[in-house]
């Protein structure tokens, strides 16, 4: 403030001079005989000179400080932790009063602080600072007159130093003498550290960062070394956020596999989720059943059995649990049931025991023996509901799904790819709409023309939605009559691990990929996915249509499955991993409220049921 004063007052005195000098050169210039005789026969002439250039001295003045000012809110919001810092950075710093006037100005601030205290400040110094016994200076009977930080800050500086006393040069640790013992270094540690802290001034910050320095040294760490427990924390809260990455959600839906999969007649072991389940079809009203992968007996694992219909009048005839033909499926009354390959048990769709070839009949118990589980099918897809099957149905998350898969107009291919990774980095990449530039450039990608326009994200309960537009390039030359400028794209990701991608290209063809991101383990997943199309209703382009979706996910598996963020302490997001944040934070949200289940430990299978 005192520099921004002097430089104010300094322009004004310019100023005026300026203008005396011009104005009297311009007088004399006019031929008046005797120049300082026509300047006093026109001094009013001179006034509103005088005027202007006090305006000018407090405009000067006045910018200089707001100039300063915001360079010293700049540096305490640079360490708004830290006001020692922020201190020191303000007084070092090199600001545009100091560069226009690059004197010292301690003589005009101890001049300062003798008006208003009455002393010099080396007396004060001295009269509070005796050798023997060091003695505090007491403050001033009036309250400081000045409102500026920095002269505030030099008189606390002063006060600080003569309440402190006569202070030494701190010198270079004394090296321990030979023959002493562990105890008297420390004995002696402590002892310098007590004399460093009795010479360091205050707000000098030398005793904290001794203090600090002793702390690091007893716990052994090495100058420039990470803090185990600081490091630790960091550590903690990163595993903790990996952990919760890799947990399933409970009370939802997955895609446990594709109709198609599912042939008549034979059952279908599917790894999901930690487990085993097997997945039948009722042979009558095709109706699809799915049990634990276990049979209670002995753990035989009952999807590689046969299929069966048992009637209740003949549970005692042996053949009845032999593989079923399209005869006794239409039985009436009967249950299509799983057969156990190892003892011939035979369970129906509830997981109750409808056979035992070897006892006698109805000699078993009548309540489910197996955990059995919801399932839908619809849209080409087997869904399986994890979680409390006491939910009511109208209470349970939606399946995530495409209408489309169940438009007659569109037309839908399908097919899995599994992946050597967890499941959550698979997903991500299905919604990551910024890597399909370089990591498919030679089929859809434009490497060219990379950025991606006018994002938008938007979410509910269950699903994040983003719209965006992207430069694409046809495939090949047969393409071209569906090439445009921008292609709107609109990138929905649905709990638990689902999304829909649709495309909008030239000549109105629209596509849908629609993928499945299931997990198997903690290790491993599958991509159950449909490519859905608006145009070529004929079959024989689904085969064209099905190799091109498995070329970019085999590109994608080939980059996923080398992902490591568990090297990472943290992740940087930009604008086009909007998709992703927005659903990371969604899916938060679930997992702090319970539905977050943990991968599974090595414990004994119990199938998929949750501990109640």
């Amino acid at each position: 403030m005192i520099r921004s004063f002097i430089l104010g007052i300094s322009a004004g005195a310019a100023c005026e001079a300026a203008h005396v000098g011009l104005e009297a050169l311009s007088l004399a210039g006019q031929g008046s005989d005797g120049w300082l005789q026509a300047v006093q026969q026109n001094l009013g002439q001179f006034a509103p000179l005088f005027v202007w250039d006090h305006v000018a001295a407090v405009g000067m003045w006045a910018a200089i400080y707001i100039i300063e000012v915001f360079a010293i809110l700049s540096v305490l919001k640079r360490y708004p932790d830290d006001a020692q810092k922020a201190a020191r950075q303000a007084r070092s710093r090199s600001s545009l009063s100091k560069r226009m006037l690059p004197i010292r100005l301690g003589l005009i601030k101890r001049t300062l602080y003798q008006l208003t205290t009455g002393s010099t400040p080396t007396t004060a110094l001295s009269a509070a600072a005796p050798a023997a016994a060091p003695a505090a200076v007491k403050p001033a009977a009036q309250p400081l007159k000045f409102a500026d930080s920095a002269v505030a800050d030099v008189i606390a500086d002063i006060e600080a130093q003569a309440a402190a006393g006569p202070r030494t040069p701190l010198g270079l640790p004394t090296l321990p003498q030979p023959g002493t013992t562990k105890q008297d270094k420390q004995q002696q540690g402590e002892g310098k550290d007590l004399q460093d802290k009795r010479q360091a001034p205050r707000g000098s910050g030398s005793s904290s960062g001794k203090g600090l320095q002793e702390k690091r040294s007893g716990r052994g760490l090495l100058p420039g070394q990470w803090d185990p427990a600081a490091q630790e924390a960091l550590v903690d809260r990163r595993s903790r956020e990996l952990l919760q990455r890799k947990s399933y959600l409970r009370n939802f839906w997955y895609a446990a596999a594709l109709s198609e999969k599912l042939l008549p007649g034979a059952p279908l072991g599917v790894d999901i989720l930690g487990s085993r389940v097997v997945l039948f079809r009722d042979e009558a009203d095709g109706q699809v059943y799915c049990l634990d992968d276990a049979c209670p007996h002995r753990g035989a694992p009952l999807s590689q059995g046969w299929l069966a219909t048992v009637t209740p009048d003949a549970a005692d005839d042996a053949s009845s649990s032999q593989p079923s033909s399209s005869s006794n499926t239409a039985a009436a009354g009967g249950h299509t049931c799983v057969v156990c390959p190892y003892h011939g048990w035979a369970f129906d769709g509830a997981g109750k025991l409808q056979d035992v070839p070897s006892a006698e009949p109805g000699r078993w118990p009548k309540r489910p023996l197996v955990n059995a589980y919801p399932v839908e099918e619809r849209g080409g897809f087997i869904w399986l509901f994890w979680g409390d099957k006491r939910l009511p149905a109208e209470e349970r998350p939606p399946i995530p799904f495409t209408p489309e898969l169940e438009d007659p107009t569109w037309h839908a291919v399908y097919g899995e790819i599994e992946f050597e990774c967890g499941h959550w980095g698979v997903f991500e990449n299905a919604i990551d709409m910024a890597h399909i530039h370089y990591l498919h450039g030679d089929s859809f990608g434009n490497s060219e023309k990379p950025r991606i326009h006018d994002m938008t994200t938007t979410r509910d309960t269950f699903h994040v939605e983003a719209q965006f537009s992207i430069h694409n390039k046809p495939v090949s030359k047969m393409w071209d009559w569906t090439a445009v400028d921008s292609v709107p794209v609109t990138a929905k990701a649905m709990l638990p691990s689902s999304s829909a991608i649709t495309i909008q290209l030239g000549g109105g063809v629209r596509m849908i990929t629609f993928v499945n991101t299931v997990p198997i383990s903690e290790n491993r997943c599958v991509n159950r996915f449909a490519l859905v199309r608006n145009f070529a209703g004929w079959e024989g382009f689904d085969g064209y249509a099905r190799n091109a979706m498995f070329k970019i996910l085999g590109e994608d598996k080939v980059m996923v499955e080398k992902l490591t963020p568990e090297r990472l302490s943290h992740e940087f997001s930009l604008g086009p991993d909007a998709p992703q944040v927005a659903f990371r934070a969604l899916r938060q949200e679930w997992v702090d409220m319970g539905y977050g289940v943990p991968p599974e430990s090595v414990k004994p299978r119990r199938g998929l049921a949750p501990d109640m």
